[in-house]
């Protein structure tokens, strides 16, 4: 790996040489993979992972796995039975599990593709209602998929940039600001964020992660909750931000209770509680997170429990629970995301549950057969006994219901079958 001389002779500093010789060595391993289970669709204490090695310590439903299978043909994966990411972006379920205690209205102001959403809605108190908001486009029309098959229908998708939000006079409990930065925890797994790292970038970056963060503040309730968070090493994007909002925006530091085994590191110019992810220290890829109070005044606002039309006219909404069926002539024709949902009724809809072949042909958004004891008209098609979507069985093929753009592009077939979950 051939880093940049500005970013080793800066973070080589930074770090100091016992560090920084940890943080070269974890640079060159290979990175570890790991998944999330979702709880509100499978129980972790009676599924069985073949490829599981340790849990991780800091999320009660993440664990690593002992190598990296091909996950876009596990057709649960799809089912959204469980999550792909990376073991220290899990690390938002321990920090909301020492700060949420009542159902709380929260942001994830920066969120595609939905791993921090989701992770962080496991970790919420019944009753709590999301916002996960991704401001580029393409990338927003992702996490409403991730979304949409996690399952859980009090996640509304939004596609905005935070002043969008002002408007909205939404104010919430909780922020997590995962910010757009340099990349630099990046680089073992992107040589492509190697190549677009600089020293001007890195300052573009802490401008940009200022202002995005003062954006939403007026979002954030007096005594609300902010975390912040990047994948990036520098502490001109990491230390010196949470230090400039705590000064300039109002606000304190909160503690996390970690574990020494943990190995997490704290912060490398001052003494405010920020917790460092360091590869070849930490087995995960590098973040950086800290969490912040911020200061209480008299201005009497409350985080917003009732979400109305009104409230949400200025936001672009991408998907705000189960979406109504679709006429056709004179037949209703269910959307995907009520297949996904773990709150709606689909017993309505006969299942068939088909084998592994079939499912990843109906994941392709191909003609499958059913068995000719089927039933005809709407059925809801289950691999392991878990929905993957519907289908209408006209008798000699069925019509696959499955949303095109989300389909299975690859024209890879897989050798055996692809299963991470027993």
């Amino acid at each position: 790996m051939n880093l940049p001389k500005e970013f080793t002779d800066y973070t080589r500093q930074l770090m100091g040489k016992e560090l920084y010789a940890t943080f070269e060595k974890g640079m060159m391993e290979e990175p570890p993979v790991s998944i999330r289970i979702n709880p509100f669709k499978t129980d972790i204490n009676n599924i069985n992972i073949p490829l599981k090695d340790e849990d991780i310590e800091w999320c009660e439903y993440g664990m690593y796995l002992n190598k990296r299978p091909n996950f876009t043909f596990d057709p649960l994966l799809h089912a959204g039975l469980y999550y792909v990411q990376e073991a220290s972006s899990m690390f938002v379920y321990h920090v909301l599990k020492q700060v949420v205690k009542s159902p709380v209205l929260m942001l994830d102001l920066c969120a595609a593709p939905g791993g921090k959403t989701t992770c962080a809605m496991s970790a919420l108190p019944k009753g709590s209602k999301m916002f996960s908001n991704e401001p580029i486009r393409q990338r927003s029309q992702i996490l409403s998929e991730n979304i949409q098959k996690f399952g859980i229908t009090d996640i509304c998708v939004t596609n905005n940039y935070a002043k969008d939000y002002n408007k909205s006079k939404l104010i919430f409990d909780v922020i997590l600001t995962d910010v757009p930065c340099s990349g630099e925890g990046m680089f073992r797994k992107d040589e492509g964020a190697i190549n677009e790292w600089s020293t001007n970038n890195v300052q573009i970056c802490q401008r940009l992660q200022r202002e995005i963060v003062s954006d939403i503040w007026d979002n954030l309730k007096p005594g609300g909750i902010l975390i912040y968070s990047t994948c990036t090493f520098n502490a001109h994007e990491d230390e010196e931000n949470v230090a400039w909002i705590a000064e300039n925006l109002g606000a304190d530091f909160i503690s996390i209770d970690t574990k020494k085994e943990w190995n997490i590191t704290g912060s490398l110019i001052d003494n405010n509680p920020v917790y460092r992810f360091i590869p070849g220290k930490t087995r995960g890829e590098g973040i950086f997170m800290a969490v912040l109070r911020k200061h209480k005044d008299d201005n009497g606002k409350i985080s917003t429990s009732s979400i109305d039309a009104k409230t949400l006219k200025p936001l672009n909404v991408l998907y705000n629970g189960v979406k109504p069926d679709t006429i056709k002539g004179k037949q209703a024709i269910p959307d995907h995301s009520k297949a996904m949902s773990t709150t709606q009724d689909i017993d309505e809809y006969p299942e068939v549950e088909i084998d592994y072949k079939n499912a990843i042909a109906y994941l392709r958004k191909e003609a499958i057969t059913l068995g000719e004891n089927a039933p005809k008209g709407i059925v809801l098609l289950t691999y392991k006994k878990h929905p993957i979507g519907f289908a209408k069985n006209i008798g000699n093929r069925a019509n696959n219901l499955y949303p095109q753009e989300w389909r299975i592009k690859s024209s890879h077939i897989p050798e055996e079958n692809t299963t991470i979950i027993e």
